[in-house]
Formats: structure tokens, sequence, C-alpha cells
């Protein structure tokens, strides 16, 4: 299958993936930027976890484009 044909017919489903992936970056920049203003502790800890929801959001859209529901 084309993939912009698959893209087009399952955006709503990869529209909700890039919208949390685009907030995970937003803030993952945001702490980055402000880093020194905050614990060293706190800052790690959203860091891991803004990285772990970005990866788990880039394999969900691959995982919709790829193996998605069968139409």
């Amino acid at each position: 299958m084309d993939v912009w044909f698959v893209i087009k017919e399952r955006y709503m489903l990869l529209s909700i993936f890039l919208i949390i992936l685009l907030v995970n970056m937003f803030l993952l920049i945001a702490i980055w930027k402000n880093r020194s203003d905050m614990p060293k502790s706190l800052t790690l800890v959203i860091t891991i976890i803004c990285s772990i929801i970005i990866v788990l959001s880039i394999f969900a859209f691959v995982f919709a484009v790829s193996f998605g529901y069968n139409s």
C-alpha cells in the first residue's frame, strides 16, 4: 500500500501520537533550557520520562502505519 494513503486513512490515530510527541518535545526543550533553575534529580526524572514517552510514541506511530488495523 502507498504510505500516503495509509496516513490519510488513519490520520486520527496518527494525529494523537503526533500531538503526544510534540508536547513531550516541547516539555523536554523547556526543561533543558531551565535546567539550572531546578533540582538535578527533577530534571533527570522529567528528561527520562519524556524520552521514554517520545520513543514509545514513535514506535506506536510506526506500528500504526505499518501493522495497524485492517480495513
